[in-house]
């Protein structure tokens, strides 16, 4: 018998291995995602190297817009890597590279321009380069968070991301009441940049106690006064400037139909500060009821006997009060959805976290992005073709940017994709059984599938409005924002409409493609129903109008041309209303069997 030495370092024998035994398996999981990640970053190289060359020489044999597509192409690819791919190296590699893309985007932040000899300002790069660089920081930082292991590093990158949102944040909102102006663009894009740091520190630190917890609240504090400001800003001016003769009539008499509207005023105000008095409540919530209702009530008092501005004041409401009021909403929304432990909120918040921990939620905002990317660079190309011919598109510009074919597929190809699982999944896989046998009854499981949805449809339409904040910065002129607007309220009335009939197709089958054919084919003759009514003049008057309803063509039209039907906004929120009645109904039926 023979045998084999040992050193006398080692404590025990180590067996030779068995060269019959099965091969040992290597996980080659991560292969793949490298694979991706190296070709990504070939292709944002190649991209920046066009970009740069082009701008810096002149046109080359690769135009810019194959640069700006290769490297937009090659970021996902690397933003792919770097979700699912959590080893040390790489995570620590691609977290590196967040806080490079972050001191960039700083520096071009603040760089002066422009290079051409003119004037140059603070700030000139900012749109669109440093809000980009900032956005793709945040992007590559969010994956190293959620695979750091180390205490420390992982510390620090979670107080980054809120010092940067903070700051981000705070300072939007500073420069935007300073300078109004500033709210229709650098400040509205920068302030959006900080609410996404936010809320990535929020969806990874503990909301239920301690520094989480703390920050949530500041941010409903936030929310809340940004919406009682622009309430305030918006209706008080006026309020003391007319004075008592808002309650009198022409001749003099008092209106008792407006006598009685401002005590009911005067009585919801001090209704509201009279919440304060629940039993239960934290110093900063009763603060948060007394101080906006009595503040509301004085006014209101004041104006009844006296008119103490003897001047108005500029309007404020449009546009930047709405931005302001959004933003106030946006943070409310965020502190209600990371605090309350309401079953409503916890289903919002869980069906909205599925749109971001699953491949389809990523595919659609890409898919929507390139596609919204695509027609400005067609919108840009326009532009410039009117300037080389000396001529200017006619107010409103936009309508040249969204109504066009690019934006209908935006609507027609992305909402049968988000709904057609909402709940044929829940019931081929049971686990709609399982949700409603929890404390809550069909309404809050619809209204939650329902809401989840629509916002994040919405939030894909968001790269849409970015995108004309680069056609401030580069042309260097302003163009009428208000058709912007109303095209956005049309918008939000149509898809609420379009996602709670995806939501019904998907209740009455347990088959997710039957359900995105339905709801595919429900947008798809709403479409020919434009078409119809376009090229065929033999319908008449009452087919005209009746398809000019169906159509909500018509409706995007008719809000790019700054004029809100608020008509046809209301039927279409009407028929988002009873879409989801009878989705309820629809679950209400496995009662019955």
């Amino acid at each position: 018998m023979s045998t084999t030495p040992f050193a006398p370092s080692d404590p025990t024998p180590t067996a030779a291995p068995d060269p019959t035994a099965p091969s040992a398996l290597v996980d080659n999981g991560a292969t793949l995602a490298r694979a991706i990640g190296f070709g990504g970053l070939f292709l944002a190289v190649l991209g920046t190297v066009v970009i740069v060359t082009t701008r810096a020489v002149g046109p080359r044999w690769v135009s810019e817009g194959w640069g700006f597509l290769f490297g937009g192409v090659g970021l996902a690819l690397m933003l792919y890597h770097a979700a699912v791919d959590g080893e040390q190296e790489v995570r620590r590699m691609y977290g590196g590279l967040a806080v490079l893309l972050l001191v960039i985007a700083t520096a071009v932040g603040v760089l002066p321009g422009p290079f051409d000899g003119s004037a140059k300002s603070a700030g000139h790069f900012l749109l669109p380069w440093g809000i980009s660089a900032g956005l793709l920081a945040l992007l590559f930082a969010i994956p190293f968070v959620r695979h750091e292991t180390n205490e420390f590093y992982r510390g620090v990158a979670l107080n980054a991301l809120l010092g940067v949102g903070a700051v981000l944040t705070a300072g939007a909102i500073v420069a935007g009441l300073a300078k109004p102006d500033l709210l229709a663009g650098s400040a509205a894009a920068v302030a959006l940049l900080g609410v996404g740091f936010l809320c990535a520190y929020l969806a990874q630190a503990d909301t239920e106690s301690g520094p989480g917890r703390t920050v949530a609240m500041a941010l409903g504090v936030l929310g809340g006064l940004l919406l009682a400001y622009v309430l305030a800003r918006s209706v008080f001016p006026t309020v003391l400037y007319d004075g008592p003769k808002d309650l009198r009539k022409p001749n003099g008499v008092f209106d008792k139909w407006a006598v009685g509207a401002r005590a009911l005023v005067i009585l919801g105000c001090l209704g509201f500060a009279a919440l304060a008095l629940r039993k239960g409540q934290s110093a900063l919530a009763r603060a948060a009821f007394a101080v906006p209702g009595l503040i509301g009530a004085a006014v209101f008092v004041l104006a009844s006997f006296n008119a103490p501005l003897k001047a108005l004041p500029e309007p404020f409401l449009v546009p930047g009060g709405l931005i302001l009021a959004l933003l106030g909403g946006i943070l409310l929304a965020v502190s209600v959805g990371a605090c309350s432990d309401h079953p409503f909120v916890v289903m919002v918040r869980r069906e909205l976290a599925t749109y971001f921990l699953s491949p389809i939620g990523y595919l659609v905002l890409a898919g929507m992005t390139l596609c919204q990317w695509l027609g400005y660079w067609q919108f840009w190309e326009t532009l410039n073709g009117a300037g080389r011919q000396g001529q200017a598109l006619p107010e409103p510009i936009v309508r040249f940017y969204l109504f066009d074919l690019i934006p209908i597929l935006c609507v027609i190809l992305p909402i049968p994709a988000l709904t057609m699982r909402l709940l044929s999944e829940e019931k081929r896989s049971g686990s709609l059984e399982v949700l409603l046998t929890a404390p809550v009854n069909e309404w809050p499981v619809v209204l939650s599938k329902f809401l989840a949805t629509w916002f994040f449809f919405m939030l894909c339409w968001v790269p849409a409005g970015l995108f004309l904040l680069a056609v401030r910065a580069e042309a260097g002129t302003a163009f009428d924002y208000r058709p912007l607007l109303s095209f956005y309220a049309a918008l939000a009335a149509c898809s609420a409409a379009f996602v709670a009939s995806g939501l019904l197709f998907s209740a009455l089958t347990s088959n997710q493609i039957v359900a995105a054919v339905l709801t595919f084919g429900l947008l798809l003759f709403l479409v020919v129903c434009y078409f119809v009514k376009s090229q065929m003049t033999g319908i008449g008057p009452t087919g005209q109008a009746f398809l000019a309803r169906l159509s909500f063509i018509d409706l995007w039209r008719t809000s790019l041309q700054g004029q809100l039907p608020v008509r046809d906004v209301l039927v279409w929120a009407s028929v988002a209303v009873f879409t989801l009645f009878l989705s309820v109904k629809v679950l209400e039926t496995r009662k019955w069997s």
